[in-house]
């Protein structure tokens, strides 16, 4: 065919998959192969992270006679994230990546101490968006590590680099609870916060020296401008939500402004048309939004709900949380050994993961309410887990691959879409909901819990219709 008849986005297109896949000595080898396995490494520490801390969550609010604080902690790591999403790309052109991972790594491991030795709510809360501020360095590499794979890798190796996301998921399904719980239950969830950073500072120190001569500023795609002022403004409004308690007058004030403030930015900072719906992948990363943001708040409230309503065992949370991440990745993985290419797959592969979303929450509304028992709350969350994997890389796939028809969404674009459409949506609805089923010091209300299980589940019955619009 003519590329330029075709377009550059499609010539590049055509180009990738005629060529042969690279080998693997040579991909290993290579800077594009460093950056992916840094990857890896990041969804392994940042998988293992989540799930340490909420197992430990509910327990350290108990200690600390703030139950009615899960929102702010569950806002508190992710407002300097939110600024370093956006911000990936510029960060990393502007400092050295090695150097910017040692500097942030010392502010993740000072805000565990801090977090660890708190010993009040408002200190662990310092101590929390020190952490996040750590993570950042995960967070911003990630961002622009996708940009150079979108622009580099073929698009078999990139789908499996994806795969290979999900496969560290499992390893952090299966590893993270049970250390978070074991270490919880036999020296206190303080020594859990802490006892595995000599590994983190490990892993940290042999991802700088794989990245240290690896300058990020080739995948570039421009001279775009620097998004400060909506990734400052994304910060701001989940801090807001965050800040405000369920039993304040202001609380749904405060979660409307900042929930704009997000939404402001979003519109910034995806590409044009996205929050409109514009058919294709503008509205694939409205759905990998939407669905990340239910499914993410109903993760939230796992831990919490298991501790507060249910009276479950750090050993029993541990379970749980490891019932929702093995069915996630593991679908997720033998998805992405065969993905869904064709619109019609796709459509039906979300479609029967509405399915799953909404018996899952079915099953943990159920349990709630006291029938049958704990354990369906596993079974339940588990099963929202392969909904999650039947349609999560699927949908990632489809925006980070370029269509036919050229869009004029640049390879930057895919890839911090993807970075920010993941994580946005879960942090403003996960922040709202965790506050407002514990407006008291008593912690989570099972009459306020049950019909936030059923709002939710009834919100994941939409990704079928946006799937549609993207396929």
């Amino acid at each position: 065919s003519d590329p330029v008849s075709e377009g550059p986005v499609a010539h590049r297109r055509s180009q990738r998959e005629a060529l042969p896949g690279p080998s693997l000595g040579a991909l290993l080898g290579s800077r594009t192969g460093h950056l992916a396995l840094a990857v890896l490494v990041v969804e392994l520490l940042a998988g293992m992270q989540v799930y340490l801390n909420q197992t430990v969550l509910p327990l350290l609010a108990t200690e600390m006679g703030a139950r009615n604080a899960y929102g702010l902690v569950t806002a508190a790591a992710q407002v300097p994230a939110f600024l370093t999403m956006p911000l990936g790309g510029a960060m990393l052109t502007r400092w050295r990546p090695a150097r910017l991972m040692t500097v942030l790594t010392t502010l993740l491991v000072s805000g565990v101490v801090v977090g660890a030795l708190a010993p009040n709510i408002e200190v662990y809360v310092l101590g929390e968006i020190l952490r996040g501020s750590g993570v950042a360095a995960a967070g911003a590499l990630a961002t622009a590590t996708m940009g150079v794979m979108v622009t580099g890798l073929p698009d078999a190796w990139r789908r499996l680099c994806l795969a290979g996301g999900s496969g560290m998921w499992v390893v952090a399904a299966l590893v993270g609870p049970v250390y978070a719980s074991g270490v919880s239950a036999s020296w206190g969830w303080r020594w859990a916060l802490v006892a595995y950073l000599p590994l983190l500072i490990a892993a940290r120190a042999v991802m700088a020296g794989r990245i240290r001569d690896l300058s990020l500023d080739e995948g570039a795609e421009g001279d775009e401008a620097v998004p400060w002022l909506p990734a400052g403004a994304m910060a701001t409004g989940v801090a807001i939500i965050g800040a405000l308690r369920a039993s304040s007058p202001w609380f749904w004030p405060g979660v409307a402004g900042g929930t704009a403030l997000v939404l402001w930015s979003c519109s910034r900072v995806l590409p044009a048309g996205t929050l409109c719906l514009a058919v294709g992948r503008r509205v694939g990363i409205a759905t990998l939004m939407w669905v990340c943001a239910f499914i993410l708040t109903l993760d939230y409230l796992v831990a919490p709900s298991a501790h507060d309503v249910l009276d479950m065992t750090p050993t029993q949370i541990g379970w749980a949380l490891t019932a929702g991440g093995i069915g996630w990745s593991v679908v997720a993985l033998v998805c992405g050994a065969h993905p869904a290419r064709e619109p019609k797959a796709y459509r039906r592969r979300t479609t029967l993961a509405a399915a799953f979303f909404v018996l899952g929450a079915a099953l943990m509304t159920t349990t709630v309410l006291g029938r049958p028992g704990w354990w369906v709350l596993p079974v339940g969350y588990g099963v929202a887990g392969i909904g999650m994997g039947l349609t999560h890389l699927d949908t990632m796939n489809r925006i980070v691959t370029d269509p036919a028809e050229p869009d004029g969404i640049t390879h930057a674009q895919a890839a911090t879409a993807v970075t920010i459409a993941g994580a946005a949506g879960g942090a403003v609805l996960g922040t709202v909901t965790t506050a407002f089923v514990a407006p008291t010091a008593s912690g989570v209300e099972t009459d306020r819990l049950w019909p936030t299980l059923i709002l939710l589940a009834v919100g994941l019955l939409l990704p079928p219709l946006l799937a549609r619009r993207a396929a």
